[in-house]
């Protein structure tokens, strides 16, 4: 091969392996969805993956990445305890699953601050026993002035 093409292929490839979702060996990819605003300069990117453990085929892990996008640093404002959320619907849109359903949150306004170019993941689990078929899941943001809220269609069979 020409060592003209090999550094140029190796850039690459390492580019390629980097931008990559970042699964353990130990979780099975079943969906994930990046979502940006409308520009692709948007202050907040926020990337939706949901993942199953290979010792749980009954679990399901939801987890929502939110990156500062800037090299400034960012104030996610919460309106109480709650910073974000996640749902399954069924394919009629009935909701199967809520995260937050049953739980409480404090009534005290809340914030996070990011630095630049930081992340922060929310994570949580759900068991799908017994569900079987086409679903949404919704993974809410539930900042008050960077709200997200990204959705990923999946299939249990």
């Amino acid at each position: 091969m020409d060592n003209r093409l090999i550094l140029p292929l190796l850039c690459a490839a390492s580019v390629a392996f980097a931008a990559a979702p970042s699964f353990s060996h130990a979780e099975k990819p079943i969906a994930t969805v990046k979502h940006r605003d409308s520009e692709m300069s948007a202050p907040i990117v926020t990337t939706f993956d949901i993942t199953r453990p290979k010792d749980d085929a009954q679990k399901l892990r939801f987890t929502l990445n939110v990156r500062n996008n800037t090299t400034k640093m960012l104030e996610l404002r919460f309106p109480d305890g709650q910073t974000h959320d996640f749902v399954v619907k069924d394919f009629t849109g009935k909701e199967v699953w809520r995260w937050s359903k049953g739980r409480m949150f404090t009534s005290a306004m809340r914030s996070e601050t990011l630095k630049g170019k930081e992340d922060t993941i929310y994570e949580e689990s759900w068991s799908s026993k017994g569900e079987h078929g086409s679903f949404t899941a919704v993974a809410i943001l539930k900042s008050n002035n960077f709200p997200v809220e990204s959705s990923v269609q999946f299939v249990l069979p």
